[in-house]
């Protein structure tokens, strides 16, 4: 068989590849030398938002897993970092681990306390990762704009705003006069008085539902107050009135009554509306009429030619005495039956 030239030159150069080879792999049996085909090339990425820090490392493994990558490496996981792979995850030439910084805060809102990790820098970035909507008027404490510092207390303030109208009175002013047909020391309301109404309208602004500013918008009078006039005595006082009792005492009193008497009793020691034992003198009342504990006299309405119950004190109440009306006590229900119902007229004491 004839070759050319050519031919024979690439059959020299092919032979001398190959007896390259088989020397290099000659070599290695000799030398113990074997082909790592157990490396791996993995991109390590280290992220840190908050310090504005980008790393990017090319390394070479022949560890199986990413927790083992890790670990010889010396990298160490933060609680709040997050892991593009997870920790189990076998390794793979080419891969890709992004490492990102991870920091947690306490956010107060709508009356909750929640704990948020975030890898982004700002509160507002983390609230946008986090899903948690804020209204352009509420108030971010601190700014939204800030920094996630490591355990930082953030809080929201729900801001709202709304106008409500108030109406409120304006009181009247009092005012007195001169009235020669009262006695002096005694007053009598000539007019009455009456409040005014002032209306105001607010705009009212509330953080959490707790009102935190208001601002007048407008105020008008609906209604002007009318003023009350008070007439003041002038009148010399008359001479003292008197009543004269069953011991013929003279008795100086500030109001006479007409009323209707009927008469009550009770068991021994039995306690009044005001304390005092039931007994002769204490008297029933309507304390509306009387007050407890005034000084009465009481006698028949022919100034007392037909009976008299004497000095006595407004004691006690009763759900019938009403107005005027006065129950009288006695000792006994003979004495009472025999007293009834009769017209009375009552002093009341100086």
């Amino acid at each position: 068989m004839l070759f050319n030239k050519k031919s024979n030159k690439a059959l020299t150069t092919f032979t001398k590849l190959v007896a390259v080879f088989m020397s290099a792999v000659i070599f290695s049996l000799l030398t113990g030398a074997v082909v790592d085909v157990q490396t791996k090339r993995v991109t390590l990425v280290m992220i840190d938002a908050f310090a504005d820090s980008e790393k990017t490392q090319e390394l070479t493994t022949r560890q199986n897993y990413v927790s083992e990558f890790l670990e010889e490496n010396d990298i160490t996981v933060g609680e709040y970092d997050r892991v593009s792979m997870l920790m189990e995850d076998e390794l793979y030439s080419g891969a890709r681990i992004i490492i990102r910084k991870g920091r947690k805060f306490t956010l107060n809102i709508d009356g909750n306390i929640e704990i948020i990790t975030t890898t982004k820098k700002t509160v507002r970035e983390a609230f946008e990762e986090a899903g948690i909507s804020i209204n352009q008027t509420d108030r971010v404490e601190p700014d939204a704009d800030s920094i996630i510092e490591p355990d930082m207390n953030v809080s929201v303030y729900r801001v709202q705003s709304q106008v409500i109208t108030v109406d409120t009175e304006i009181p009247f002013e009092s005012r007195e006069v001169s009235d020669s047909t009262l006695e002096k020391g005694k007053t009598r309301i000539k007019t009455k008085g009456v409040n005014g109404l002032k209306r105001t309208t607010y705009e009212v602004t509330t953080e959490n539902g707790i009102e935190v500013k208001r601002v007048v918008l407008s105020e008008s009078t609906v209604k002007n107050p009318t003023a009350q006039v008070v007439a003041v005595g002038t009148k010399p006082k008359s001479a003292k009135k008197t009543v004269t009792t069953n011991a013929g005492k003279s008795l100086s009193y500030s109001k006479k009554l007409t009323v209707t008497a009927t008469a009550y009793t009770a068991s021994s020691g039995s306690k009044t509306a005001s304390g005092r034992v039931a007994q002769y003198g204490v008297i029933a009342v309507d304390p509306k009429v009387i007050p407890l504990g005034t000084k009465l006299y009481v006698e028949s309405t022919d100034d007392g030619k037909t009976w008299k119950y004497g000095y006595c004190v407004a004691g006690d109440t009763g759900g019938a005495i009403k107005g005027n009306k006065i129950d009288l006590y006695y000792n006994s229900e003979k004495e009472c039956v025999q007293f009834g119902r009769r017209s009375a007229v009552v002093y009341v004491l100086n």
